[in-house]
């Protein structure tokens, strides 16, 4: 039996932690291996690499994005596809907004309350810097 893995290819830290902790056991029990790799901040030619070495090792990946400012999921595939031309757009899964609304969207009344937070019905359109204004400062 092969060694399955699979790789998560994520913007940043809040990205990087809500993977690890909420979806990454999800994937345990297909995979042999599930890691979370951070690409912001690497340069274009690294995340290429990896890529190329995914797809040597035939192992799995998902390439996690925000829409950003593109108008629709479709742009912002082929805006990532443009980066990097060893990418399957299949492979692409595009947040709309921001990953930082999908903590709040899981809050009811009662949580967002205890937490000092006002609730929302939708968070759709939270972005990163709107999520960390709520956390209260020490």
């Amino acid at each position: 039996m092969a060694y399955e893995r699979l790789y998560i290819l994520v913007e940043g830290d809040d990205d990087k932690r809500f993977f690890e902790k909420i979806l990454t056991p999800l994937f345990e029990g297909k995979y042999d291996q599930v890691k979370v790799w951070k690409y912001a901040q690497q340069k274009k030619e690294k995340v290429s690499q990896f890529l190329k070495s995914i797809k040597g090792m035939n192992a799995d990946y998902i390439y996690v994005s925000d829409i950003d400012q593109e108008p629709c999921v479709t742009a912002r595939k082929q805006y990532i596809q443009s980066k990097f031309k060893e990418i399957d757009k299949d492979r692409i899964i595009v947040v709309i907004r921001e990953i930082e609304s999908w903590y709040l969207a899981v809050l009811d009344d009662k949580s967002s309350k205890r937490l000092g937070i006002r609730y929302s019905n939708t968070t759709d359109n939270v972005t990163k810097e709107q999520f960390n204004d709520l956390i209260p400062r020490k």
